[in-house]
């Protein structure tokens, strides 16, 4: 409380000296403390004049550039129409010592392998918006900036995922991935089996390099991709002895030593961790996931789905060792994404045999393919206890599915590939460049626009490439016969 004596000096604009009661020192020093409070709504005193901290920065656990380590690296040409075509050649012609010949003896005719090839254009494309107020106002970030960084993100994680398992057989929109593209190669050399192990030495790696580098091939394997368990696997079983000093000191050793490159016979091959490639915790049902997604594509959910266990023939991969009771679950899949599971009745599958899966498309008729999910060996029917073994298209009112365990639930896969400088082996074929696309409001007050990529995966030489699959990585949780 100010003294009345004191007013007329400060009506006057003069200094003047008074005295206050204790109490009232007391709540004027509580009036005039900023505090820590976080709610502005809550901010009294001088605690409200703060001077918030605006600092143009948001923290968030979502990806960034460094995580596309194939798009990154994979080298950008240009596509000149939306079919794109190229040949492929495969042989010089002829046969191993077929042109020796007699002095004057007829000159046997040969001529190169070829094949032409087309690469349909593909596009992504994300549709962004902010409201106009959000533009003006100053807020803790710049919201079309963030919008737009947004964006990018978005398409550059569905261009490398799609780099890896894409495949326009079971949803159109998709450009085929590795996966897919070494698939149709139809050779047992260029996809090797790990059969539910872990890839933890050079065993594997070592095969598939030399299938690259060997005849008729004459590749030279650069690069292995792989998932982060199985990057995990090399790291932590490398043999002591290799473990070296990283200062430099020989009197101190750092526990661990990464592994970042593996020697062949036939090159060096540069190791890459890519947390686009999945293990069995990125392989749970889709619904499990994206929940809201799921149940808006619930009428793409099959109409029925039965397994039957019967005679596997001599390619099955069922073993003793498999043998046992599981439970099948499959989603309908389109460029929407996924429906809930339907699960099968569950069945008893011995060695020797297989599983047929019958599935009945939905009533819509809207999905263009379908997820097919596998319990662990004697699991339950829980849908966290189903991973998936593949995607497959849908062929019409009724889709059959033969599993012979060739493709295994909850495992990984890893990729030998080349990507040496001017081979031209696997390259990114861009009609369009991302590119912001303005978009015009009609009937509100906002700024939208579309995001968009244009382009496609090209292998140019498909035998300069080999998937090792079926990998189960030491580190992983959900085994699928334990």
């Amino acid at each position: 409380m100010i003294n009345a004596s004191m007013l007329p000096a400060l009506a006057t604009g003069r200094s003047t000296t008074g005295e206050m009661a204790m109490g009232d020192v007391a709540a004027l020093r509580k009036a005039l403390e900023a505090g820590y409070g976080t709610d502005v709504a809550q901010l009294q005193g001088a605690g409200a004049l703060r001077v918030q901290s605006l600092e143009k920065t948001m923290l968030s656990t979502i990806q960034e550039n460094q995580h596309f380590a194939l798009f990154n690296e994979l080298q950008k040409t240009n596509a000149t129409a939306t079919v794109d075509e190229w040949t492929e050649q495969s042989g010089v012609g002829g046969f191993l010592g077929g042109s020796t010949n007699t002095e004057a003896g007829a000159i046997a005719a040969a001529q190169g392998d070829y094949a032409r090839r087309v690469g349909l254009v593909k596009y992504l494309m994300t549709r962004r918006e902010v409201s106009f107020v959000a533009t003006l106002q100053g807020s803790i970030v710049e919201a079309e900036a963030v919008e737009a960084r947004n964006g990018a993100l978005q398409l550059l994680t569905d261009a490398e995922f799609l780099c890896f398992e894409g495949d326009s057989r079971v949803v159109p929109t998709e450009f085929d991935g590795i996966g897919q593209q070494i698939e149709t190669l139809d050779s047992a050399d260029h996809v090797i089996d790990a059969e539910a192990d872990e890839l933890k030495s050079i065993h594997l790696v070592d095969r598939a390099a030399a299938t690259i580098a060997g005849f008729g091939n004459f590749g030279t394997p650069t690069h292995i991709f792989m998932s982060q368990l199985t990057q995990s696997d090399f790291n932590t079983h490398l043999d002591p002895a290799f473990r070296v000093s990283l200062t430099g000191s020989p009197q101190e050793l750092m526990i661990g030593a990464p592994v970042k490159g593996i020697s062949t016979s036939w090159g060096n091959i540069k190791t890459v961790a890519d947390v686009f490639i999945r293990d069995e915790r990125q392989q749970r049902p889709f619904q499990l996931d994206y929940p809201a997604v799921a149940t808006a594509n619930a009428g793409m959910a099959p109409a029925g789905v039965t397994a039957e266990a019967g005679a596997g023939g001599a390619d099955t991969k069922f073993a003793a060792k498999h043998a046992g009771n599981y439970y099948y679950a499959v989603a309908g899949v389109s460029a929407a994404g996924q429906s809930p599971v339907v699960v099968a009745d569950q069945v008893a599958v011995a060695a020797g045999q297989a599983v047929t899966l019958t599935i009945q498309a939905s009533a819509s008729g809207a999905e263009t393919g379908y997820a097919i999910y596998r319990g662990r060996k004697n699991g339950t029917n829980q849908l966290t206890d189903l991973r998936l073994v593949k995607r497959i298209p849908r062929t019409g009112a009724s889709t059959v599915f033969v599993d012979k365990n060739r493709d295994i639930p909850g495992t990984t896969k890893a990729y030998i590939l080349n990507m040496a400088p001017g081979a031209q082996a696997i390259t990114w074929r861009q009609l369009l460049p991302m590119t912001k696309f303005p978009l015009y409001p009609t009937q509100a007050a906002t700024v939208p626009w579309a995001q968009l990529l244009f382009g496609y995966l090209r292998l140019g030489k498909r035998k300069h490439h080999v998937v090792i699959k079926n990998i189960v990585p030491t580190g992983a949780t959900w085994k699928p016969f334990e």
